[in-house]
């Protein structure tokens, strides 16, 4: 086993610098390549480029000065440092590692099981890559040079105009017109028949009466019983306190009857759902004016327009029934097609079916602008006038998921933004009693065009900087490349739910993509073999999942360790939580299982890895609230010495930490960062030797070598920032 040369990142980061600038980094940016598509966690492009960086640029005597320039470094100057390994990725989620691999420059090889998230990486990172610097080939193009993937951009907007056109002839009769001017949204309430027997009308369910809340704008509707009936008139003017809601308390399906003053009870309510008695009734329009929008009361004409049957062939899949994550299967929505009216349905998979005629198309003015006219597909490594027009129609299936997450009947409406929210405000798919259907050949937001827009945006900035291979693949079966520099993001042991999640998304890039990749999108819902233990919400045993999560993540770490490069450090982002630093301050008591964070060490070392760094990688603003930290731990493949004693290890600890702790503060490190940093340097020694013996002979255990180090990082930080001295002074006082 050679001898490695130490990395820059194994010793001083500017660490401030990169959490600022990751926190600055925003998806909803113009450009963001997060715009792609819906994720429900991202790898932070910026931290990861750093990282990346850092991580192939040898250390130097001049640590204070390389610390500096790192801090300063803009896209341009990235070229100038290190070589360009080959990066590996087995668990790739949205593509924001082989993102920054790109930016770099550095060939990325990227996997992951879930097939959302192999389509999403493939249009981040390969797809572009293949099409770099291609002329566009529609028949507006003019440009003589297109750098990048603007050339894919321009044919994205291009034919994605032509697809919105197409599309609007179609289901003009859905959408028409209102006297007022176009429709921008439907406002809905939910019904479902009063309890009381003596009254029995169709009672609606509303959370919030409040259409508009904004000052000298606002607007609400009122129910009105006539005749057993209920409709709705919409006032100007702000809502009565008294009139905001129908809803009893705020918890449970309990809602007052606006005829008898009966209230539901949430068994009954969920009864009634469950045997599929729960309807829907129009409540409120809004309409785009060239004053702004206006509220009205639901015409005849578009409650007719609404009314209209399923189509025959829609896509589908079994909600999970669980409420943590899923709460409509609990109230009958148990299938996808139940997440979406009718006429949402007719309009998702109509754009939908229209992709293959846009496929078509492109190819066939490919093969005029001189593509190539082989048949390669574009999941075969095509880059024909075939696989463009396939490459083109990926992009386009992103624009109908975004309308499909706009476009169900759990999206609320926002009273102050005077827009629907989407279906994923958090990681979950919550019931909603009022939801709001959004037009999409509007300009409300959810539409058609800003969807293809922002894509559009997205593809522009891409860095399309090297070759991405990228597969699907589970991480404990594929076999992994050779003397690769690995950088990736662990799965968390309580991670949240994306193959279920991703559910939502895969049955419409199903329809629309499994022509182009016929095996990605082979079955009717994703494979549930992520590796976290989320069963704990699925009735499941849940010492027994997180047995399994730690088994497979060793059995992938030793992978790892047998294919990771001699001469770089290893890259593994996992989260840190508060519950783990707990268990390592030993602020509660009886604390006797080690925590996550200390059964991934543990794991780390049984694969046969020296820990030689941790950086805590900020996303979001430090908080007293916030749960847990992105974390780098940075591992090396090296040999090991054989054992030393526990006195020798808190003596060696002694007289190197001070040194090490000094150089990490150059990076003017956060106050709040300190310790975690520290821990790194401390299991530099730690993981150094194969053994640290107690005084029984008994190994020293992960939980206990992390209290020892936090103690003597304790004793120096309070010694260096309470008197001043340096690393010098306090070794020598030792």
């Amino acid at each position: 086993m050679i001898c490695p040369v130490k990395k820059l990142i194994e010793t001083a980061l500017p660490l401030s610098e990169i959490n600022r600038k990751t926190i600055g980094e925003r998806t909803s940016a113009i450009g963001h390549p997060g715009n792609l598509h819906m994720w429900w966690g991202r790898s932070p492009r910026y931290s990861s480029t750093i990282a990346l960086l850092s991580s192939v640029i040898d250390a130097s005597d001049d640590e204070e000065e390389l610390v500096r320039r790192m801090g300063r470094l803009k896209n341009d100057e990235y070229a100038d440092f290190g070589n360009k390994p080959i990066i590996f990725d087995p668990f790739s989620g949205f593509g924001g590692i082989p993102l920054a691999a790109q930016e770099l420059g550095f060939p990325i090889i990227a996997g992951d099981l879930n097939p959302v998230a192999v389509i999403l990486t493939k249009a981040a990172a390969e797809i572009p890559q293949r099409f770099m610097e291609r002329t566009a080939v529609n028949p507006n193009a003019n440009k003589l040079v297109y750098a990048q993937a603007e050339g894919l951009a321009e044919d994205v907007l291009y034919y994605g105009k032509w697809l919105r056109d197409q599309a609007q002839e179609k289901l003009k009769n859905l959408y028409p017109n209102d006297e007022a001017g176009k429709p921008a949204a439907w406002i809905w309430a939910r019904t479902v028949k009063c309890p009381n027997p003596a009254c029995g009308c169709q009672m609606p369910m509303v959370s919030s009466f409040v259409i508009n809340n904004k000052t000298g704008r606002e607007a609400w509707a009122e129910p009105i019983v006539e005749n057993g009936k209920v409709h709705f008139s919409v006032h100007e003017g702000k809502c009565p306190s008294e009139k905001e809601t129908n809803k009893y308390r705020n918890y449970g399906a309990k809602f007052r009857c606006p005829a008898c003053g009966e209230i539901t009870a949430d068994d009954y309510v969920k009864k009634m759902g469950l045997s599929q008695q729960l309807g829907s009734q129009m409540m409120a329009m809004v309409i785009e004016t060239e004053n702004g929008k206006v509220y009205k009361a639901p015409s005849p004409a578009q409650e007719d327009a609404a009314d209209v049957p399923f189509p025959e062939d829609i896509p589908n899949g079994t909600i999970p029934d669980n409420a943590h994550w899923f709460s409509p299967p609990g109230f009958g929505l148990t299938e996808y097609q139940n997440l979406f009216s009718a006429r949402q349905m007719t309009m998702l998979t109509t754009f939908c079916d229209l992709l293959k005629d846009v496929q078509d198309k492109v190819s066939i003015d490919a093969m005029t602008a001189g593509y190539s006219s082989d048949e390669k597909q574009l999941c075969d490594g095509g880059s024909g006038a075939l696989a463009y027009g396939q490459a083109v129609s990926v992009y386009l299936a992103f624009v109908i998921d975004k309308m499909a997450d706009r476009n169900t009947t759990v999206c609320t409406w926002n009273s102050s933004g005077g827009n629907p929210r989407a279906t994923f405000g958090r990681q979950a798919i919550p019931m909603a009693w009022n939801f709001a259907e959004g037009n999409p050949f509007s300009t409300i937001t959810g539409n058609f065009d800003t969807a293809l827009k922002n894509i559009v945006a997205a593809i522009n900035k891409l860095p399309c900087g090297s070759q991405c291979s990228v597969y699907q693949g589970n991480a404990i079966t594929v076999e992994f490349p050779k003397n690769v520099l690995i950088c990736t993001e662990l799965p968390y042991y309580k991670n949240i739910g994306y193959a279920h999640l991703s559910d939502f998304f895969y049955i419409w890039l199903r329809r629309s993509l499994k022509p182009i990749f016929p095996e990605l999108f082979s079955q009717i819902v994703t494979l549930k073999e992520e590796l976290s233990t989320v069963g704990q919400y699925y009735g499941e045993e849940q010492t027994v999942l997180e047995q399994q999560y730690r088994q497979d993540m060793e059995e992938i770490l030793k992978k790892m360790y047998v294919s990771a490069s001699e001469e770089y450090p290893s890259l593994l982002f996992f989260e840190y939580h508060k519950a783990d630093e707990a268990a390592i301050h030993q602020i509660y008591e009886n604390i006797s299982a080690p925590s996550a964070w200390e059964n991934m060490l543990e794991s780390i070392l049984s694969a046969g890895f020296l820990i030689t760094a941790i950086w805590p990688m900020r996303n979001e603003v430090y908080s007293e609230k916030a749960d847990a930290t992105r974390t780098l731990i940075v591992v090396r493949k090296a040999e090991k010495q054989n054992q030393m004693t526990r006195r020798n290890f808190i003596n060696l600890l002694k007289r190197e930490l001070p040194v090490k702790l000094d150089l990490l503060f150059l990076g003017e490190i956060d106050e709040q960062d300190r310790y975690l940093a520290a821990m790194g340097l401390g299991l530099q020694v730690f993981t150094r030797y194969k053994k640290i013996l107690n005084a029984d002979a008994s190994a020293m255990s992960v939980h206990d070598a992390l209290q020892i180090i936090y103690q003597e990082t304790k004793d120096y930080i309070d010694q260096r920032f309470n008197t001043g001295l340096s690393a010098d002074a306090i070794t020598k006082e030792d």
